[in-house]
């Protein structure tokens, strides 16, 4: 097969020399593949990092298929501290949320351009959460974030609401509960602007539960690690 542009999202050992790899492809969406021999070969080897933007083809058919070649297309997106952290997270949504084969340019494009964001340094949480959002969209998950789904009203900036992953946003009243969102916030993730800490902290729990639904259950290591580095600056600060 020819070439096509990639990223490594992921890539443990595999027998005794080669290695399983998960990557995301512009063509072809998520494939899953072995590179045999590949941690004999140490030139090779350093090719298979994750946010290097590569050139790929493989052969064989089924889920599993095999690397035939590999080059470096552009200089690695550098991600440093937390941007870091966000780029593993962002690898194993793909790896955990994409079926295989299915061609998605429009993730592979959203995909790059998070990478770019979190190497020029920009807000971390507002990329995260608009490559949520373009993820689920793609996925033919697309939040409903203008329309109290119980009601049909339009959402209120004022308004507090629960979001139901399987509906949308359902207004409660009375007494503040756990998990609400402002309408106001609903708004911000809507058009993709005017966030400020109080709505992307809301905008937060409110995907957080979201991909989980969708994650059924499966942890995510990435926010561990999170929490982890989270503890230690409490710890040192």
């Amino acid at each position: 097969m020819e070439l096509t542009s990639a990223f490594v999202l992921h890539h443990r050992p595999y027998r005794e020399t080669s290695s399983l790899v998960d990557v995301l492809t512009q063509d072809y969406g998520r494939v899953s593949l072995v590179a045999r021999g590949l941690r004999q070969k140490k030139k090779r080897s350093s090719s298979i990092q994750i946010f290097q933007p590569l050139w790929l083809s493989w052969y064989g058919q089924g889920d599993l298929v095999t690397l035939s070649h590999i080059e470096v297309d552009e200089p690695s997106y550098r991600l440093v501290g937390n941007a870091s952290l966000c780029g593993l997270y962002m690898n194993e949504l793909l790896v955990k949320l994409l079926p295989l084969h299915e061609a998605e340019p429009e993730i592979y494009l959203a995909y790059r351009q998070a990478l770019s964001s979190l190497q020029q340094k920009s807000n971390e949480q507002i990329t995260l959460r608009l490559f949520e959002k373009a993820l689920l969209s793609h996925l033919g998950y697309g939040l409903a974030l203008t329309v109290d789904v119980d009601s049909g009203q339009n959402i209120e900036d004022e308004g507090m609401y629960i979001y139901h992953p399987d509906s949308g946003p359902r207004r409660v009243f009375g007494q503040q509960l756990e998990n609400t969102v402002s309408g106001r916030s609903l708004r911000h993730l809507d058009q993709e602007a005017e966030f400020d800490d109080v709505s992307l902290k809301e905008i937060k729990h409110m995907m957080r539960s979201v991909i989980n639904y969708y994650l059924g259950g499966r942890p995510l290591h990435s926010r561990q690690l999170f929490a982890g580095l989270n503890q230690f600056t409490t710890k040192t600060n």
